[in-house]
């Protein structure tokens, strides 16, 4: 008989844990805008927690207890403790075109940003590009290959898709950033099939009837249109604030502060069924997973930021300078899952001391494991330290930049020379 209730006690805490994760990882994906939506829906659906909208006291009000003993449902003390907390920071208010710039202003420079920048000012009313892209990289001095790498990278700005040519290139793309199994990502291919039935569709696209269901749920959370509006001014709430003080890195994540808890005391001198006294357990569980979730979350935010500003230590000085970062490198430096990582960046805004900026542009895939920044001071290098009776031509340097693992054209290293003011090697003998 003791056997069977340690078995039971045991198969009850795995479950709650499981309830745990589950709302932390929830939340955690939640930029602040949705997070605060998400805390109203959970205040509303729980009978035992009511709000004091009382500006001068603590999100985190402690529950006043009624005399009755209600033991039966407090099994790790108050539900809410009484802390400090920063105020959210008041919402940053830009357009979507304005914000696609400010990231193409971080992301590229010289020519390729003022492609970038014509590309932006020229989406249609979906956020799609229909130029001819080789007739517009000609106006730029680049060549269609080079134009089309901008316009790659234009592609996985918030909103992701900005840039596309069809609906279908930007679901592709919206379902890479969603993590989708390349099997999704092709199926967009065969969508038009629909239209002629779903066994069309499954034959054509070699998706099971489950990984359809799958397919189409993560379908409803695509944005058709995702450039929609450029010029609607939009609430924007940073997640994150990072700055320098000397040379640490600052972080701070603000606690949300949307009403008081307190536990509903007249709600519990209501219950005395049996059932009644469950349904309380299970609201209670609830409400300090939420507590425990938050925390959790800005636990999480506060890690992940440091660990990527300090990568990004230069941006913080300069504006400019990103290196590149994977979200595999700040997992392993946090110590948590990559998908961990993804979740917290996905759709979070951070503070800096050069304006508000996705986080997920802090994460440069670069070229060849290498930013254009980085690959200009390797550049830079190379020609400082070369004969200056016999200076390296661009294609000697570009084959000393492959040799270091760096796979660059003549043409690019020429433009990125230029970029720099270095003369060519012509003109650099003495």
């Amino acid at each position: 008989m003791e056997n069977r209730f340690l078995l039971d006690l045991k198969v009850t805490q795995q479950l709650k844990l499981t309830t745990a994760v589950r709302l932390g990882l929830e939340l955690l994906q939640l930029p602040l805008p949705e997070l605060e939506n998400a805390l109203k829906r959970e205040i509303e659906e729980n009978p035992l927690i009511e709000l004091e909208e009382e500006k001068e006291t603590s999100p985190f009000a402690e529950p006043e207890l009624p005399r009755e003993d209600f033991s039966f449902v407090f099994e790790g003390g108050n539900l809410f403790v009484a802390e400090e907390s920063e105020p959210l920071p008041l919402p940053y208010r830009e357009s979507v075109g304005e914000l696609l710039k400010r990231q193409a202003q971080v992301e590229f420079e010289g020519k390729e940003l003022q492609l970038a920048l014509y590309l932006i000012e020229n989406l249609d009313e979906n956020g799609f590009f229909r130029e001819p892209l080789g007739e517009v990289a000609s106006r730029f001095s680049l060549s269609e290959t080079e134009a089309e790498g901008v316009r790659q990278r234009l592609l996985r700005f918030t909103p992701v898709g900005c840039g596309a040519k069809s609906f279908e290139e930007s679901f592709k793309v919206q379902l890479e950033e969603l993590s989708a199994p390349p099997s999704f990502v092709r199926a967009v291919e065969f969508l038009p099939l629909l239209s002629r039935g779903r066994d069309k569709f499954l034959k054509e696209s070699g998706l099971s009837r489950e990984e359809f269901e799958e397919f189409l749920s993560l379908l409803r959370r695509l944005d058709p249109a995702p450039g929609r509006d450029l010029g609607a001014v939009v609430p924007v709430k940073p997640d994150l604030k990072v700055w320098l003080e000397g040379e640490e890195v600052k972080v701070e994540a603000p606690q949300v502060e949307l009403f008081n808890f307190k536990v509903n005391s007249k709600y519990l001198r209501l219950v005395k069924e049996e059932e009644a006294r469950r349904f309380v357990r299970e609201k209670y569980q609830r409400a300090l997973f939420l507590k425990r979730a938050l925390e959790q979350r800005r636990e999480t935010l506060l890690k992940v930021g440091r660990a990527v500003f300090e990568r990004q230590k230069e941006f913080l000085k300069s504006g400019k300078g990103l290196k590149p970062l994977t979200y595999s490198q700040v997992a392993s430096k946090v110590g948590v899952h990559e998908s961990t990582v993804s979740r917290a960046v996905k759709d979070k805004f951070v503070e800096t001391p050069f304006g508000v900026f996705p986080l997920k542009l802090f994460f440069p895939k670069g070229v060849d494991g290498a930013s254009a920044d980085s690959v200009k001071e390797l550049i830079r290098e190379i020609v400082e330290s070369e004969d200056k009776r016999k200076p390296l031509s661009d294609s000697k340097i570009a084959e000393i930049l492959r040799e270091r693992g760096i796979k660059l054209a003549r043409r690019t290293v020429a433009k990125y020379r230029e970029e720099m003011g270095i003369p060519s090697a012509f003109k650099r003998r003495v």
